[in-house]
This record gives C-alpha cells, structure tokens and sequence, in this order.
C-alpha cells in the first residue's frame, strides 16, 4: 500500500517537508472489486490516486471492451481530464480487486499544479509513458497473430509483476483468461487455445489463475522478430 507522497510518482519530486500540504488535500475512498470508478465519455472531474489494488482502464467499442493498461499502487487517474479544458472521460477504469484509493478535486489538484511546476512535469511524463504503452498496444492489435500476442502479454505481465519461483517464473497476478482477451483483443476461445498450446509446448503452466513461465527463453523467441526493447516493456518507468 502507498502510504507517502514520494511513492506517487506524479508527485515524487515535491519537497518531504511540502508533503502535509498535499496530504491535506487527498480524501481516502475505497472501492470493491469490480466497482466502476468512472465511464468513458462521461462529465466528472475527480482525480485518483491508488494506495493499494489494481484497476483496469479500458474502452468499449460495439459491446467489445478492449483493455487499454492496468493501474497500480501510486498509479494517478483521471489528471489529464483535470488539465483538459474538456472533462468527458477518455476511458472507463474498473476495480479488478477491492481497491484503496486518494480522492482529489480537481481545483485541489489544479493548485498544487500551480505551486509544484514539477506535478506538470511529471504529468506530462505519465501521458509520454502512456502514449509509449498506446502505440504497443496498437501495434500488437494490429500486425500480430494470436500466438505472438499472446508471449508478448506474458512476457510483459513478467516484467511488471514476476518473480522466480523455484525453476519457474510466477507472474504474480491473478488474471483470467477474460481479461487477458480484452487485452489482447481476441475472442476468448483464441486465447483459451493458444495458452492451452503454450501448455502442451511445456512454456507455460497455470495453476489457480497464476501464470508460471517455465521456458521463458522459448516464449521470448516467439516475440524476438517483434522489436521490443526490454526495459520498455515496463508500464511505468518513472
């Protein structure tokens, strides 16, 4: 759980003594799984920061919903309405679990731009990082086939949250199969096949809704003709 203001990336570079100025601000809410916490196109001008739990960011699009990022701890929502003079949400962003997170207004937010020209800084940062993650995920959706989508979100959700686990690699998140189509963009029963093809292969192993990578070295010569660069397959690197 974040629990100071130099673990929020957007306001890391405020001075340790300016930190009860910002606290004064943020108001804690909590959300339960599957809570939507805003809805694309809508009016409203709240800024959110998760202290703790994931939430998915996602449109909808004829009934299909495609998942644009997942958002953790420190994780800020909701900052480029704040700065837009347009403030119809750009996307929908669902509780993927029970979530701990700081309300902010956005005249709230909007002052300690003013005072902190470095919030700016950092916010322009996060829209960089964002668009980086965009133009991926278009690419992703556009020129690869199910397989090699399927090894780059894998080798992606390792990067952002495996660790070893014995002769294995536990991406340690729960995610179903669901979730991993939205993300993808494909239906359900092309990914429920490919990951049952990564199984067979010995690549993969699933076991309750964790994912293990036990060759990873294989999975990443599916996405070698790609041109991923590690580090970049980081969805925050501030």
């Amino acid at each position: 759980m974040i629990t100071n203001i130099s673990e929020i990336a957007i306001f890391s570079d405020i001075p340790v003594m300016d930190a009860p100025h910002i606290i004064s601000r943020l108001k804690e809410r909590q959300f339960k799984k599957n809570h939507v916490l805003m809805f694309e196109n809508d009016q409203s001008e709240d800024v959110y920061i998760i202290r703790s739990g994931m939430v998915k960011v996602y449109r909808i699009h004829e009934g299909k919903e495609i998942v644009l990022s997942i958002s953790m701890p420190g994780d800020i929502l909701g900052e480029v309405e704040a700065l837009s003079n347009d403030n119809h949400r750009i996307s929908s962003i669902e509780a993927l679990e029970n979530v701990s997170v700081w309300h902010i207004t956005k005249q709230d937010f909007l002052e300690i731009v003013d005072k902190y020209p470095s919030v700016l800084r950092k916010a322009y940062m996060i829209l960089v990082e964002r668009t980086r993650m965009l133009n991926r995920l278009i690419r992703y959706l556009t020129f690869y086939d199910v397989r090699t989508k399927a090894a780059n979100l894998l080798i992606d959700l390792y990067y952002n949250f495996g660790k070893a686990s014995g002769d294995s690699y536990k991406i340690d998140l729960k995610i179903n199969q669901s979730l991993l189509a939205s993300m993808l963009g494909v239906t359900r029963e092309s990914i429920s096949k490919t990951l049952g093809d990564f199984q067979n292969e010995g690549l993969i192993d699933i076991r309750e809704k964790y994912f293990y990578l036990l060759d990873k070295s294989r999975l990443e010569t599916i996405c070698s003709q790609t041109e991923e660069v590690p580090t970049l397959r980081k969805w925050n690197n501030l």
